[in-house]
């Protein structure tokens, strides 16, 4: 039961997404999204159905930093900004592929795609603008400047998510930009490759999607 459905780990990385951009950056917000995306792995780890030793390699992973994350929380003022996007871009580093392995192996055994498959697909197009917001994070950490040219205080983990939606589906609004070089290589990569991953990826999938037969 549930085998192959990615419905709930889309609407678990839309809730942490949503919940991120419409919350300030502090403690228990970033718990709380933290354990959102975490359980969104599991959620994708449970449909894409990979080996028992990856199930339990990722399930070890997920409950350290899900363990650390608590125990700052507890035990201190606040979670560590480093320690959040690092954990979000592990996090997202290790559902991605186990999603589209699980999405390519599904297919070749049913030998079709399936609106599970479109969610899958789905999962990791989001999941790709975490991990560009992660980057974008770590540039601004590793390098000790403002990412944005709009100044430091516009330097905020939803600032960066919403920067990295509004690029991966090139919106561009404009009321953001990229202070270095290597800010804007990043949202010039991010930009290609949403919009590669669009036309090709997601409509190869939309094009060949077919209804699920009843086994009667």
């Amino acid at each position: 039961m549930g085998a192959e459905r990615y419905g709930l780990a889309l609407i678990l990385i839309l809730a942490s997404m949503i919940f991120i951009m419409a919350t300030e950056d502090g403690k228990w917000v970033d718990l709380i999204a933290l354990n959102l995306q975490a359980f969104a792995l599991f959620a994708s780890l449970r449909a894409a159905q990979p080996d028992m030793r990856l199930r339990v390699a990722c399930g070890v992973i997920i409950s350290v930093v899900l363990f650390v994350a608590w125990c700052q929380a507890a035990f201190s003022n606040g979670i560590e900004d480093d320690f959040v996007r690092l954990s979000t871009l592990a996090l997202v580093i290790i559902a991605t592929p186990v999603i589209a392995w699980g999405l390519v192996r599904q297919v070749r055994e049913r030998g079709r795609i399936t609106t599970h498959t479109m969610m899958g697909v789905l999962c990791i197009y989001l999941l790709m603008s975490l991990a560009f917001a992660s980057a974008y994070a770590a540039i601004s950490a590793l390098g000790n400047d403002a990412f944005f040219s709009q100044g430091a205080s516009w330097d905020t983990t939803n600032n960066y998510l919403y920067y990295s939606l509004t690029t991966v589906t090139t919106v561009g609004m404009g009321d953001l930009s990229p202070a270095t070089n290597l800010g804007r290589s990043l949202t010039a990569a991010e930009a290609l490759i949403g919009q590669i991953y669009v036309i090709t990826v997601v409509a190869v999938i939309v094009a060949n999607l077919r209804p699920r037969r009843s086994d009667g």
